[in-house]
């Protein structure tokens, strides 16, 4: 199986080169990796570029900043292989990562995505604590996951490796409700595709460091909010639409006492915070907050 690696890079130059190593690196041979540098202003491209020339092995493409859902849309565009999976730029994999995952679908025809866990690394420290909790790893041996996605157990999504064809299916990366994150609505969507699998093993090594822990929060209450509402639209997800009604006012009450801390915030999240005069009926602290950051 010919398994289609997308990196998309962005102001990683420390690191990119590993993460760009530990694919070629694999004990699975069968890769296609496609690196695309996202309009990279520390020097990312030249770096990648003269590694590109010496070492070989995939295909680099650098051009202006169009965001992270773009970056993976055009991966997937350009993907070969079979089975998809997505590498931070500053991240990296175990030497058996890939090879791990494609024994798992390869024994598993009937799932149509699998994750896996993976350690935390202190910016060049690897260390042996694991990041998937218990509620997340019940997650796929649970009888209905759809509904424990919706409360909150999502699988991280770095660590998935996905057939192209579920999610070419799904439309691939919605880059036209989202701006950030790939991890909220995907999984849900896939589910209903097919069973999601689970190998209990550290598939990934995921960096924490002051350049990816900084404003993701805020970014994360609109895109909630916006999910839900997408999911709400979807036929298919009909019979949990009281669960997205509920998480939909939860999210929006949470963007609401952001607003109230931040003195409004942006005006991209007074649009979205909008939404919710269709749900103040039900809850008086939402109606306040509308009341306050709500209008037009």
């Amino acid at each position: 199986m010919l398994v289609t690696v997308v990196i998309p890079s962005y102001n990683h130059k420390d690191y990119v080169l590993q993460a760009i190593d530990s694919v070629l690196s694999q004990s699975w041979q069968n890769i296609d990796l496609i690196v695309i540098d996202d309009g990279s202003t520390d020097g990312s491209p030249d770096v990648i570029r003269k590694f590109h020339e010496v070492r070989g092995g995939f295909r680099f493409i650098p051009r202006e900043n169009r965001g992270l859902l773009k970056t993976l849309n055009e991966g997937l565009e350009l993907a070969r292989g079979e089975l998809f999976c997505e590498l931070a730029s500053d991240d990296y994999l175990p030497v058996v990562s890939i090879e791990q995952r494609v024994n798992y679908l390869q024994e598993h025809p009937e799932c149509v995505a699998v994750f896996g866990d993976g350690y935390r690394v202190e910016n060049e420290v690897m260390t042996d604590q694991r990041f998937i909790d218990e509620r997340r790893r019940r997650l796929f041996f649970s009888k209905d996951p759809v509904a424990d996605m919706l409360d909150g157990a999502l699988p991280v999504f770095s660590t998935g490796m996905i057939r192209r064809q579920a999610l070419q299916a799904i439309g691939g990366f919605d880059d036209l409700t989202f701006r950030y994150y790939e991890d909220l609505d995907t999984p849900v969507l896939l589910s209903l595709q097919g069973r999601l699998g689970f190998v209990d093993a550290p598939v990934i090594c995921r960096r924490q460091h002051e350049t990816n822990v900084s404003s993701s929060t805020s970014h994360i209450r609109v895109e909630k909010v916006l999910c839900y509402q997408k999911l709400l639209s979807v036929p298919r997800m009909g019979e949990y639409r009281r669960l997205l009604k509920r998480q939909m006012r939860r999210s929006l009450l949470a963007l609401g006492r952001h607003l109230s801390r931040v003195g409004g915030g942006t005006q991209r999240e007074r649009e979205v915070f909008r939404q919710g005069w269709a749900y103040a009926f039900r809850d008086l602290r939402l109606c306040w907050y509308l009341m306050r950051w709500g209008k037009g």
